[in-house]
């Protein structure tokens, strides 16, 4: 059985179907599933049987994004979610005649039109990328300065990293050939900078007064942590990388980013240390995965020795995975009799687990931000 804490799953719970339409690591198992994950998820219906029917509907719609049906408009779009949300939530019975049941073509059973109108909300939402100003932020910019006043821009125009310390105590470092805009005093219940280009940030944390930055199509939303955002207005791609604490990432084209920005929580794709997203512009579509060189998140005065003597490799997985704060999955049977020896001081995280894999014949990849290990069992 896959060892894997149960915290990990329990954000779930809250899951409706497009909640888990939408989710990397969900989707990833409907459509390129693979021993462990199975177990998984199979596991966790087991254990939350409620959930078992929403999670049926979402693997079909999952299954049917690829089909467009361009008769459906976008009033039917609406109307189609609307009443997806009613049907599946508690406490919101729809008064209806008695059902008929006839044989319906599947082009136009509900579930399909569901997959379909969703396929065209990404269409449109191309559309409406378009249609953004140079900083993509029109709107938002519009509701800031009416609200704060005249915005203070910082361009770094040279060849050094050039800091901007803000009115909270947040500290910025601008990398060059980037811009930042920002109120002079954060007044309300949010503070919001807006981003072109690349820069890291360290922010106050003020769990009353989240911080957002806006870059481009993406909406980042923190309570105090330190992340990295790249934004190029000609790159294809916007990236964020979490430093320390947790972040939420969600696109402004979100038909939620409203309730996401007023909600005090941290809500769309949270990522935690060592972990980023990729989101690709011209194909609206968001990706999660790990930065590219991870780093101990442990604090130096208990960095861990990663020297190992004839230990379980179970164990192994987990002092590494405490060490970069990152989820190793692995089947717990199968490695249970796997004894580990190596010192592992001075590798990277990825040499670790390449010489780990090599050592009790098995792989690795890297899913949804977290790492799943494959193998057959040890000889021994």
């Amino acid at each position: 059985m896959i060892e894997m804490h149960e915290a990990d799953m329990n954000h779930y719970k809250k899951y409706g179907i497009e909640d888990l339409v939408w989710d990397t690591f969900f989707r990833q198992w409907v459509l390129s599933p693979t021993r462990e994950t199975d177990i998984v998820w199979k596991q966790w219906q087991a254990e939350n049987p409620e959930m078992v029917a929403n999670i049926n509907k979402a693997r079909e719609v999952v299954l049917s994004l690829r089909v467009a049906e361009p008769e459906i408009s976008t009033a039917e779009i609406s109307k189609i979610v609307k009443e997806t949300i009613a049907k599946t939530t508690p406490g919101n019975a729809v008064t209806s005649e008695p059902e008929v049941y006839t044989i319906v073509p599947f082009h136009k059973k509900f579930w399909f039109k569901i997959a379909a109108s969703l396929t065209i909300v990404m269409f449109f939402a191309w559309l409406a990328k378009s249609r953004l100003t140079e900083h993509g932020l029109s709107g938002v910019k519009e509701n800031l300065t009416a609200d704060h006043g005249l915005l203070i821009e910082k361009i770094n125009s040279g060849k050094a990293p050039l800091l901007v310390r803000l009115d909270d105590g947040s500290q910025v470092t601008l990398a060059p050939e980037s811009r930042i805009r920002y109120a002079r005093k954060f007044v309300g219940s949010k503070r919001e900078v807006f981003l072109t280009g690349e820069a890291f940030f360290d922010i106050h944390k003020d769990p009353s007064r989240p911080f957002f930055v806006y870059a481009n199509e993406l909406v980042t939303k923190v309570l105090g942590t330190s992340f990295t955002i790249k934004a190029y207005k000609t790159s294809k791609e916007v990236t964020v990388e979490v430093k320390t604490g947790r972040v939420s990432v969600f696109t402004q084209l979100d038909p939620d980013a409203k309730e996401k920005i007023s909600n005090h929580e941290l809500e769309g794709v949270v990522l935690s240390p060592n972990q980023k997203i990729i989101y690709a512009r011209d194909q609206i579509r968001m990706v999660k995965t790990l930065v590219e060189k991870p780093e101990i998140i442990i604090s130096k005065a208990k960095t861990p020795q990663f020297i190992f003597e004839d230990m379980p490799v179970s164990e192994v997985f987990d002092s590494i995975g405490k060490a970069y704060g990152i989820d190793i999955l692995y089947d717990e049977e199968l490695l249970k009799d796997c004894p580990l020896t190596a010192i592992l001081e001075n590798q990277t995280l990825h040499e670790k687990l390449t010489i780990i894999c090599k050592a009790i014949e098995a792989n690795y990849e890297i899913l949804d931000g977290q790492i799943v290990v494959h193998g057959k069992g040890c000889k021994n």
